[in-house]
């Protein structure tokens, strides 16, 4: 049975307070690129498609230039195993190709909304792998056994995943991902894989390989607007070898943006073109903001308690509060003009009693923010 699909808590809760206060410590991108920067660091062909641009339709799929690049990323994508979509537009759509009511789907949780709101809008039952949090240590990781355990307790259809995870910031070992594909495998159901984080793991031994590159009934979606820098351009992108699933996709695309802005298309093409140069500035500043936030939980311990991210660009700590956590950050905010984003959005109540909060590592200049916030826990 088709059902009404529930509002986007989070996009809701920054809709509100994005734009209005002036310390965002919670933002899930990194540092975002400067138009000047882009062309400044721009080749010449790049620099001639931006000069030559007209504002007229693109390709529905995209720019052959830019499909051409992104096969750049992977191991055993084609560029016309590639279309061009708006992120979420990319997840929305998705979900309608894949699914039907009644069909059952596993995701992890907590999440993006959309990740399994739009299966539940569609009839579909939503069983979530969600992180144990260790009695001992307070940390968070994910347990493949526990997807093991919902892949056998119903005929699953498709798989949701999203490594690195928002918001908790952790990912999986190489013999974790190893273990979910044979599980995918084993019962033949597709795998959808959230990238939009790839590229910003910290050690070389936490890089996994992209889900596309290891099995046949992945759905990769992935984009510019977090490990590149540049969310405004609204570039993302679905790449599958499953033919009828990418024929279904352009179908229904139709439907909602039918193609790509070619000026954003061109940006992208920059983006990813100088990508090791942006992902190498973006994971200096993540780990300056480990290094400053572990400091602050040090300095703070009886206010917060860190949970070290894996990969990524967000953590998870916990604040210590006997107050509910989405009033504690609306007093923040208010008070301080500080905003943190209340695990509350999420609606997993576990994560919402153990007071956690998302934590943006991928901005600069948090410096003072992060005083104000030390000045708010010293009011309490």
């Amino acid at each position: 049975m088709v059902k009404e699909i529930e509002p986007f808590e989070l996009e809701r809760f920054f809709a509100i307070w994005e734009f209005k206060a002036k310390h965002l410590l919670c933002c899930s991108d990194c540092e975002p690129l400067a138009v000047k920067d882009l062309l400044e660091h721009a080749d010449g062909e790049c620099k001639k498609l931006w000069d030559d641009m007209v504002l007229g339709y693109t390709m529905s799929n995209g720019r052959e230039e830019l499909r051409k690049e992104i096969e750049t990323l992977y191991k055993t994508v084609k560029a016309d195993e590639v279309n061009i979509v708006v992120p979420e537009e990319g997840i929305y759509l998705s979900m309608i190709a894949l699914l039907n009511g009644g069909d059952h789907v596993v995701c992890t949780y907590p999440g993006y909304q959309s990740l399994y709101e739009v299966a539940r809008s569609l009839g579909c039952q939503v069983h979530f792998w969600m992180p144990r949090i260790s009695p001992e240590t307070g940390e968070i990781d994910f347990h493949p056994e526990d997807l093991k355990a919902l892949l056998d307790s119903a005929p699953i259809k498709l798989v949701v995943v999203n490594f690195p995870h928002n918001p908790t910031g952790k990912t999986l070992t190489r013999e974790q991902h190893s273990s979910v594909l044979e599980m995918c495998e084993g019962k033949g159901c597709h795998l959808f894989s959230d990238e939009m984080y790839r590229l910003l793991e910290y050690e070389e031994d936490r890089t996994l390989r992209s889900n596309v590159d290891c099995y046949d009934k992945a759905i990769v979606l992935s984009g510019v607007s977090k490990s590149l820098s540049c969310p405004g351009l609204r570039i993302g992108w679905i790449t599958s070898h499953d033919s009828a699933f990418m024929k279904r996709l352009a179908e229904l695309k139709d439907y909602t943006t039918i193609c790509p802005s070619g000026p954003s298309e061109v940006l992208a093409l920059m983006a990813i073109r100088q990508r090791e140069r942006i992902v190498g500035g973006n994971l200096k500043i993540i780990r300056e903001n480990i290094a400053l936030l572990e400091g602050f939980c040090a300095k703070h311990p009886k206010h917060m308690k860190w949970d070290p991210p894996q990969a990524g660009s967000i953590a998870f700590p916990k604040l210590l509060t006997s107050e509910p956590i989405g009033s504690y950050c609306e007093r923040l905010v208010t008070e301080q003009d500080v905003l943190l984003l209340p695990s509350s959005v999420y609606g997993a109540d576990n994560f919402t009693n153990d007071k956690r909060v998302r934590f943006g590592l991928g901005r600069a200049n948090i410096a003072e923010g992060l005083d104000r916030l030390g000045k708010f826990f010293s009011s309490q």
